[in-house]
């Protein structure tokens, strides 16, 4: 084998590797965002917790239960949101914005949604 088809041999080794990555650190979030669910359906059924206008989970009523649980989810969605902003070269505050839009329009009967003045209400 010559140098140009080692080159190519590695660059190709490089592209695998960087596409089997993406894909496990998406699994990744996935399974995290999968087995928080049942805890945040809870705090958003007991009006601890809504939908924000910015696509964020956030603390309704003065009640801060399970922060660590909600911190790891937000954390989880802005990776996420960064990763959809860079794809489609959009900034990530359109990202966000047009999530909580859709987060809302999916939102149960009693859950609480944040307005885009900030104001809450329950859907």
């Amino acid at each position: 084998m010559n140098i140009r088809n080692i080159f190519k041999v590695h660059i190709l080794i490089v592209l695998c590797l960087m596409i089997t990555a993406q894909f496990v650190f998406a699994a990744g979030i996935k399974e995290r965002m999968k087995q928080r669910l049942p805890v945040i359906v809870n705090l958003k059924a007991k009006g601890i917790v809504g939908e924000s206008n910015k696509g964020y989970l956030a603390f309704v009523t003065g009640k801060r239960a399970q922060e660590g649980v909600i911190a790891s989810e937000n954390k989880d969605r802005k990776t996420i949101y960064n990763h959809i902003a860079k794809q489609q070269k959009a900034a990530l505050k359109f990202v966000e914005q047009r999530r909580a839009k859709q987060i809302a329009d999916r939102a149960k009967p009693g859950e609480f949604i944040q307005k885009p003045d900030g104001s809450w209400y329950k859907k």
